[in-house]
């Protein structure tokens, strides 16, 4: 079975044993490997990621004669020819790796192997013969690992519980690469050898942090380019933009979903969270944890991404050696204590499992209202992020693409925070503004910095002046004066209307929103970088009693664009995706992203049928802290 052609999302964890880590391998214990998969299985997770540690498959010396001189590779003679050939690997690994596939299919799980497991929980793990050496670059270290791969591909690729070959964790961590060619030709180097030996498994990336900018050493064009299925490692801890709110709030419960889909929408493979998790109790608690995940499951759930992973299986505290030892967050981030006793994020785990099983409908892939394009010249995941976190908040659904790529069929596109004097070529503009004049609505935000040409013409305003000054302004939309926003901008931007109408003022009375007429279409215009300014500020944007609703200027442009949905919400804190099921029916999924309980008085242009998980009285939908309800929707016409 492909995991990621099937319409089943699956569950589950990174594993490693519960009595010994990532020392699993070599202080082995069958019975305990065992308890422990029953275990998991028996929380309904049906999806492993698990790491054969490079060094412990493949212990490579380098063996010396006199004077220092090199004889060759072995662990306590020289190899073979035929042994080099094998790849140098451990037999007696081999075999514990099998009785971990074979006990894993009999639980009903399937496996992800990370196959170069050279960097674990910050410590790197690589044969002794290697230790010294840069192993993304350095031939001879390349070829040997071409050949444990090619080795450990053929060995396990008939077995049943393999799901993908994982190219192994975060192996862009390895070691450090000059420029973005390095890193291609050490992509294309082990995805090759994987499918050399295997073209019935898909290969993953195992890596995270991958750059939109095409020019950064590890980027998605490249990553989509080589691979077959991408990944993300969304921990709010490490990302700027995230951990900003107490941790189950919206900005840190999308942020798994939000990464994701813009991997998948840059690089045109499928991606999904292979390893998310609070990072243990200094964070947060085991029950805001539980309630992040509900709401992330749910929401990777209802944006078809295959499946969610947590990290990792049990808590490893009580190891005395490193990472274990050096690295305090490394410790308790399990779904179980290492006695096997759950917490509360394996019991969410569990009953969405259980939901899944019971829920009748296949969920069809949701409706888009939107395009947001993404320049391939910069690093542009927090404008990307702001406008998924303001999208939803505006009730509409967006997908994401490469500015710079074929433009994907919409009636509604939008320009994040344009903020590069090279953000878009003139080509890929001229091609927007065509959408555009053929009927379609752009929303387009600036930077201080963000030049588009042309720009007077097509969105009827002028650039009085723009220049660096830091300032905070206060605005709101001319046509709900009492909804005040706020913003603080690193550039002023004076404007004068021309052939546009102003649709929202600051308190000076400058124009900060402004609409169009361009051909057919329409050309709106944000005088601010709104999804940067939410994404990297701590402005109450998303979460807080004192809301900022900065996300009326994207439910004003969806308005003007024309999206038209079967169910409004207006309670920012709630997102909604819409799946059709047939030429009568729509299933609606709706998160409550809030710590606390939501009742929404909703708009309906369908009729409803049946609620699953919330509770519908007097036209008022009630859903749960931090949880989820389905409607089945039924066509009045």
């Amino acid at each position: 079975m492909n995991l990621f052609q099937s319409n089943d999302f699956f569950t589950g964890c990174n594993y490693w044993a519960s009595h010994a880590g990532m020392y699993m391998w070599r202080n082995w214990d069958a019975e305990t490997v065992r308890k422990d998969l029953e275990t998991l299985s028996g929380y309904g997770m049906t999806v492993l990621r698990v790491f054969p540690l490079w060094p412990d498959f493949q212990p490579l010396k380098r063996l010396y004669g006199g004077g220092g001189s090199r004889q060759g590779f072995g662990i306590e003679r020289l190899f073979s020819a035929g042994e080099e050939r094998q790849g140098g690997v451990e037999p007696v690994m081999l075999d514990r790796f099998r009785y971990l596939c074979d006990t894993a299919d009999s639980y009903g799980l399937k496996l992800i192997v990370g196959l170069l497991t050279g960097w674990m929980s910050g410590r790197l793990f690589v044969p002794p013969a290697f230790e010294e050496r840069n192993v993304l670059t350095d031939p001879e270290a390349l070829k040997w690992e071409i050949r444990f791969v090619r080795r450990f591909v053929r060995e396990f690729r008939g077995h049943p519980a393999i799901g993908a070959w994982d190219l192994g964790n975060e192996c862009n961590c390895m070691a450090g690469v000059s420029d973005p060619n390095e890193a291609w030709g050490w992509l294309n180097a082990i995805s090759s050898a994987i499918r050399l030996e295997d073209l019935s498994h898909p290969v993953v990336s195992g890596m995270h942090s991958i750059s939109t900018n095409n020019r950064d050493n590890w980027n998605l064009y490249d990553q989509g380019e080589l691979l077959d299925i991408l990944t993300t490692h969304p921990y709010p801890l490490f990302t700027p933009e995230c951990n900003r709110e107490p941790f189950n709030t919206i900005r840190n419960e999308l942020h798994s979903s939000g990464e994701s889909l813009l991997y998948e929408g840059i690089s045109g493979k499928p991606c999904f969270p292979e390893e998310a998790g609070s990072l243990g109790p200094m964070i947060c608690s085991d029950e805001r944890a539980a309630a992040s995940l509900r709401c992330s499951l749910f929401s990777c759930w209802a944006n078809h991404l295959h499946g969610f992973l947590w990290w990792c299986a049990f808590d490893q505290k009580n190891l005395p050696f490193a990472p274990y030892d050096w690295t305090a967050v490394e410790r308790e981030l399990g779904l179980f204590h290492e006695t096997r006793e759950s917490k509360a994020t394996a019991r969410v785990m569990q009953e969405f499992a259980a939901f899944l099983k019971e829920f009748p409908y296949p969920l069809p892939e949701r409706k888009m209202d939107a395009v947001c394009l993404v320049s391939r010249t910069r690093a542009s995941f927090p404008e990307a992020f702001g406008a998924y976190l303001l999208a939803k908040q505006a009730g509409f659904e967006l997908r994401f693409s490469g500015a710079e790529e074929e433009l994907p069929e919409s009636n509604f596109y939008l320009l994040p925070s344009v903020s590069e004097l090279t953000w878009q070529s003139r080509h890929a503009w001229l091609s927007l503004l065509e959408k555009v004049k053929n009927g379609a609505t752009l929303m387009a935000s600036l930077h201080g910095t963000g030049m588009l040409s042309p720009f007077r013409e097509v969105f009827g305003v002028q650039v009085d002046a723009r220049w660096k000054e830091p300032n905070r302004i206060r605005f709101h939309l001319k046509d709900s004066p009492g909804q005040e926003m706020s913003a603080s901008l690193e550039y002023r931007s004076q404007l004068i209307p021309e052939s546009a109408e102003v649709l929202a003022v600051d308190s000076d009375g400058m124009p900060v929103m402004t609409s169009a007429a361009y051909g057919n279409g329409r050309m709106i215009l944000l005088n601010l970088p709104l999804e940067l300014f939410a994404a990297t500020e701590s402005s109450g944007c998303f979460y807080g009693e004192n809301l900022n609703p900065c996300y009326l200027l994207y439910r004003k442009g969806a308005e003007i664009a024309g999206v038209r949905r079967k169910v409004f919400c207006p309670e920012p804190g709630v997102g909604i995706t819409e799946h059709p099921l047939d030429v009568e029916h729509t299933l609606a999924v709706l998160i409550n992203y809030d710590p606390s309980p939501v009742d929404c008085r909703l708009s309906f242009r369908d009729q409803l049928e049946r609620v699953w998980r919330g509770t519908f009285v007097n036209d008022r939908l009630r859903i749960g802290a931090n949880d989820c309800a389905i409607l089945l929707l039924k066509s009045i016409s």
